[in-house]
């Protein structure tokens, strides 16, 4: 019998999994009190949340969201990794943490985009530039051919400019 209490739950993690980037599902069984919090706190600073919630709810709040896909990886003690902003933060700090995370906090999957990635591709997720830095490049591939373009109007005149200055000289 639903409760209030899991029915703002439910309501909560689906505004949270329709609004997010992308969301990472991952197995935190074994990992040990002290590393969690570490994690939790990279997290933080990343500005990524970190939930965990029961499969039920969980499955709930996914259909709310209208996201498909995960619903069937909901076994197990799961954690929630989501990011708001860049979708390729969460992953990123777990990469970071892969050392001390010695094999445990698995990643069971992504869900990037819009699209379902499975788990042996989440890893090339990391390798990914950031949304500001893909901003800047698509940026600096845009302003090339413009700066082309106004070298090659500007040294017709710099070479008249050029020729004006030799013949000023010559009469000189």
């Amino acid at each position: 019998m639903p409760t209030p209490q899991k029915e703002a739950i439910v309501q909560e993690m689906a505004e949270k999994f329709s609004s997010a980037s992308s969301i990472i599902l991952a197995d935190f069984s074994g990992v040990d009190v002290n590393t969690i919090n570490q994690l939790r706190k990279n997290f933080r600073e990343a500005k990524v949340e970190y939930r965990v919630v029961k499969n039920t709810l969980a499955r709930l709040s996914l259909e709310k969201a209208g996201i498909e896909g995960l619903a069937d990886l909901l076994t197990g003690v799961n954690g929630y990794v989501m990011s708001f902003d860049d979708p390729t933060t969460p992953i990123k700090v777990l990469e970071k943490m892969k050392k001390e995370l010695a094999g445990r906090f698995p990643v069971k999957t992504a869900y990037f985009e819009g699209e379902v990635i499975p788990q042996e591709k989440v890893a090339e997720l990391a390798k990914l530039p950031s949304k500001p830095e893909l901003l800047g490049i698509l940026l600096g591939m845009l302003q090339s051919p413009m700066s082309k373009f106004a070298a090659t109007i500007q040294a017709p005149m710099q070479n008249l400019v050029g020729v004006l200055k030799a013949l000023s000289d010559k009469q000189e």
